[in-house]
């Protein structure tokens, strides 16, 4: 039979056959006929015209044909038909309970076969999208369950497998222990952290952590875990971008779905050299654009590369267009990815030019330039710029030091 010719009556008979076959071969045929009647039996109000559809679960015996379906459903409109469609799936898909996402469409799919599955689908119902939104919310349901103190123990033991397989364990422990105790006078939260001593302690956990992180500010946590990955990185003299592929690989989708909630951009994280600078030129622009123009903050920024461009050659990959500094960050174009110049190099660039701007506007600048600067710049190109060595710090107690 071709698709062309399957009518109402025959799709909704070989999709009540199909599941009828799948929810057998997993429990029985009785509990199969049982379950399809009850959720018919739920919707029928919604959808009126199933009672078109008879569910003989009562009688079931392999000699009886369990599902009728009346010709009178053929004149039901079928966009009609793929409403309801979607509904008896999604319906029976949590009525199976917590596996049914991982076979009941994939399954539902094989039993109905091509021409009856394209039929559905020209009526609405996507099963290959269904079948991929209930594994999304499967995952973001593990998510929610995933506490901070889950979230930090498996980083944890990630990052100290990254560093015991380049160190050995003799050494990546007490850099570890070193690194915890170096980060725990800006993060108040790692006062819940102990790592322990697995070289002596037989059968114990890297580090223990206590209950009460979990009332912690998950967004903190998050800036925590991203400090972890860069300092690691660095101790183990990788580049972030690098550092962050091997991390994501030893988490589950689950882990990383929650760290993102709790605000980390891994993907910010490895970014190249030139679109980190790109962005710190976009902020400077935005805070020199709020007391002034576009124009004059890009030829404020033109005007420092160009002092500073003989110390690092590399700037003169930084084009600006002077005729289009009305066009505030479009006049800018960064013709190479600098991913082969050196971090600590662009650091001191960067580090330079922020000054060099700071420095240019005199008292005009403000007492709150950098502060202004820092929100613009947003938290994680914030903690990128300070992997690269940029100090924003020593920049604002000097320009303060000047009032």
């Amino acid at each position: 039979m071709i698709q062309s010719q399957l009518e109402n009556t025959d799709v909704m008979k070989r999709l009540l056959q199909s599941m009828f076959d799948v929810i057998s071969r997993r429990t029985s045929p009785g509990y199969a006929a049982v379950i399809i009647d009850s959720i018919f039996k739920k919707i029928v109000e919604k959808h009126n015209f199933l009672r078109y559809v008879d569910i003989k679960h009562s009688q079931y015996s392999e000699d009886i044909d369990v599902i009728e379906v009346d010709d009178k459903i053929n004149s039901v409109a079928p966009q009609e038909m793929g409403q309801a469609i979607k509904d008896i799936i999604s319906i029976i898909a949590t009525a199976l309970g917590k596996d049914a996402d991982y076979y009941f469409i994939r399954e539902l799919k094989e039993f109905l076969g091509y021409d009856y599955e394209s039929a559905i689908k020209d009526m609405g119902v996507d099963l290959d999208v269904m079948q991929f939104q209930y594994i999304v919310d499967r995952k973001q349901t593990k998510a929610l369950q995933i506490e901070n103190i889950d979230v930090l123990a498996r980083v944890f033991k990630t990052l100290f497998d990254a560093m015991e397989k380049e160190m050995g364990r003799a050494s990546a422990l007490p850099a570890l222990e070193g690194l915890v105790e170096r980060l725990s006078t800006k993060y108040e939260l790692l006062k819940y952290v102990k790592v322990n001593d697995i070289r002596h302690i037989p059968d114990v956990d890297l580090v223990s952590i206590a209950q009460e992180i979990n009332s912690a500010d998950p967004q903190r946590v998050g800036e925590l875990i991203e400090k972890l990955i860069i300092e690691i990185s660095g101790l183990l003299g990788k580049e972030v971008f690098l550092f962050v592929d091997e991390f994501k690989n030893h988490l589950t989708e689950e882990y990383l779905l929650k760290i993102e909630e709790m605000g980390v951009n891994l993907n910010v994280l490895k970014l190249r050299y030139d679109i980190v600078i790109k962005h710190v030129i976009k902020a400077l622009i935005d805070v020199l654009g709020e007391a002034s123009t576009k124009s004059y903050a890009v030829l404020v920024i033109d005007t420092v590369l160009k002092n500073i461009n003989k110390r690092y050659g590399f700037l003169r990959y930084i084009e600006i267009d002077s005729s289009r500094y009305s066009d505030g960050l479009d006049a800018i174009n960064i013709t190479s990815s600098l991913d082969d110049i050196s971090m600590v190099d662009i650091g001191r660039a960067l580090q330079k030019l922020i000054e060099g701007v700071v420095k240019s506007l005199g008292e005009d600048a403000g007492r709150y330039f950098i502060d202004k600067f820092k929100d613009h710049l947003g938290k994680t190109f914030l903690l990128k710029i300070e992997e690269m060595g940029v100090n924003l710090h020593m920049i604002q107690l000097r320009q303060n030091l000047l009032w």
